[in-house]
């Protein structure tokens, strides 16, 4: 008898801790002491679990819940006290100009301290893709994957730092991954050899759920069978708790890294730029340098404001649309979020959820605040008395909210670039899509942000001075997409801009038409004179050169047929969300294997 009721679940510390917080109906149902103990263990488990994952406990989870909760039954604006105004501490570049080419080159030589951190907690059910959304195609052309693009600019990035440097350079990479996403991305990696980079450069950082609220008096949900909490996600502003948490952020420091670039899995062309922004914030010592892009006003996404309290803090950070035009109307903005009569643009920068941020300035913040970040609430009440849920809620956190956290002597800034080398996430499903683009909405969809991909090499080579053809509208399954050259310059041939000048000595003699597919891939390929209506494909392996002096291209090229209602019910999901197929008919290649220099002179 004795030994049977030593150490009980009921005796454990934690259920001590939550019955002082008024979570005693956690236990109200268990069997009488020494009756399904394992059952018990198992709750007792999963409140160890959800205490240690989260700053500060469950102690501090509950009292931040019943806080929102307060404020969301009340009614009252989080953002009470807080007057916006348009951010100034900003820099515009466009790519092609004297300032943006010092800025990248700038970054160059930052880069061998860069870390890369991804948060990639969510499926792609919400795209029709039932994968983790790193296997997705971030284009059909070539077929790469969104993580097997992020890790080719890694790759191109590390070795032009490793060369400069006279030794190996490896920059890490943090991914974020969850219960739904970890054992695929792993899975992932494993199967592609972690395409190319050595496995000790890459951390998971596995996020756990937290507890779900039944009540506006904080309690936490219980499942069914009374011997489990239900849970719920809690956001990718987990990241710097993990970071922090894991110890990785200060291993990495440790290891020389003093530049973070935190990013999200839904638009490779979050790589088009960050070695500019990284300039940006090394010239201006920056510690946190968020990036923005023109965004219309009331579009639906979040907008870079500077805040200031009327206690006197002043904050640059991201305010969520469906809060910004309240607030401005409420603070003397009478239009509310209006477009600027001369750019047709709003004067609030779109945030398209990436920033640099100095390491030093992070770990600092990280030691006072444990990684946690600013949190919001969003319950669904059954009626006007706001008393009960319909369902239960949780706490939420975002990963681009940390700017809010930084200390008073940190600089936080603001660095925008042109639309074409901006935010074209792949959010949403085909059907979804087609019906935001009917409304004029931008439909953050498969095929529009795989359309952005290759406008954004196509511009790359306009502001060069090449000559590519513009695009036309067209529609695929009622998503209506910007159609041009289908142009996809892999990181492996030219990661940034500086390095494109490089590989194209005159730029002048280079056009493309508009039905056109172009891919290059290696840093041997050299482009001085290209004429091409059609499809080519430029390739020179590891070791080879491949000169292209002068080529004149003409073939029957690639089709982006739209896929009819028959096709689309049979084809992978990774071609039905995008509504089209690549119908490829014609296409020269022309390949330098390792130790050739293959030059091609087709006058």
């Amino acid at each position: 008898w004795f030994l049977s009721q030593r150490d009980q679940p009921e005796d454990d510390p934690i259920v001590g801790t939550l019955r002082s917080l008024g979570q005693s109906h956690l236990f109200a149902k268990w069997a009488p002491r020494g009756r399904e103990t394992e059952a018990k263990w198992r709750v007792v488990a999963q409140l160890r679990l959800l205490d240690a994952n989260y700053p500060g406990g469950l102690v501090a989870y509950v009292q931040a819940a019943r806080h929102l909760l307060g404020m969301a039954q009340r009614g009252e604006n989080p953002l009470a006290g807080w007057t916006p105004s348009v951010p100034s501490d900003g820099h515009k570049l466009v790519p092609g100009t004297e300032e943006f080419a010092g800025y990248e080159a700038l970054g160059l030589l930052q880069a061998e301290a860069l870390g890369f951190v991804i948060p990639a907690g969510g499926l792609g059910e919400r795209l029709g893709f039932t994968g983790v959304k790193f296997e997705l195609p971030a284009e059909s052309l070539t077929g790469s994957t969104v993580l097997q693009t992020y890790v080719g600019y890694i790759l191109a990035v590390q070795g032009l730092a490793s060369e400069r440097a006279g030794r190996q350079i490896k920059l890490p990479l943090a991914i974020m991954t969850s219960d739904d996403t970890h054992n695929g991305i792993s899975e992932l990696l494993d199967r592609t050899n972690y395409y190319g980079l050595e496995r000790d450069q890459v951390v998971l950082l596995k996020q756990e759920k937290v507890a779900a609220l039944s009540d506006v008096s904080g309690s936490l949900a219980l499942a069914p069978d009374s011997y489990s909490v239900l849970t719920k996600p809690h956001g990718h502003g987990d990241v710097h708790f993990l970071m922090h948490s894991t110890g990785t952020a200060r291993r990495w420091r440790a290891m020389g890294v003093t530049w973070l670039l935190f990013l999200q899995d839904t638009s490779t062309l979050y790589m088009a730029t960050f070695l500019a922004t990284l300039g940006v914030s090394a010239a201006n010592e920056i510690a946190l340098n968020m990036v923005a892009m023109p965004r219309k006003a009331k579009e639906a996404i979040g907008a870079l404001a500077r805040l200031t309290h009327e206690d006197g803090r002043v904050q640059v950070a991201n305010v969520e649309y469906n809060q910004l035009e309240p607030l401005l109307l409420a603070t003397g903005f009478v239009g509310g979020d209006e477009n600027d009569e001369e750019t047709g643009f709003s004067k609030f920068p779109g945030n398209i959820n990436e920033f640099v941020i100095h390491m030093d300035s992070y770990l600092e913040v990280l030691s006072t605040t444990q990684g946690h970040v600013d949190e919001f609430i969003n319950p669904k009440f059954n009626d006007a008395t706001r008393s009960t849920f319909k369902s239960p809620t949780r706490l939420e956190c975002m990963m681009q909210d940390f700017a809010k956290t930084m200390l008073p002597h940190h600089r936080v800034g603001w660095t925008e670039y042109p639309l074409e080398f901006g935010y074209f996430p792949c959010k949403n499903d085909i059907v979804t899509a087609a019906k935001l683009s009917a409304q004029g909405v931008p439909p953050h969809s498969a095929s529009t942000a795989e359309f952005a991909v290759y406008a954004m090499h196509a511009a790359a080579l306009r502001c060069l001075g090449a000559s590519v053809d513009a695009p036309v509208r067209r529609s695929y399954r009622g998503v209506r997409v910007n159609a041009g050259a289908a142009i996809v310059l892999e990181p492996s041939f030219a990661p940034c801009t500086t390095i494109l000048s490089s590989r194209l000595p005159s730029p002048t003699q280079i056009r493309i038409s508009r039905s056109s597919a172009l891919i290059v891939r290696g840093a041997g390929v050299l482009i001085r004179s290209l004429v091409l209506d059609g499809a080519l494909e430029l390739m020179a392996e590891p070791g080879a050169i491949l000169e292209v002096q002068s080529l004149s291209v003409r073939n029957l090229g690639c089709e982006f047929r739209e896929l009819s209602d028959d096709e689309i019910a049979k084809v992978p999901e990774r071609t039905a969300i995008r509504g089209f197929i690549v119908d490829r008919m014609e296409c020269r290649r022309i390949v330098a294997r390792a130790g050739e220099h293959i030059v091609v002179n087709e006058q």
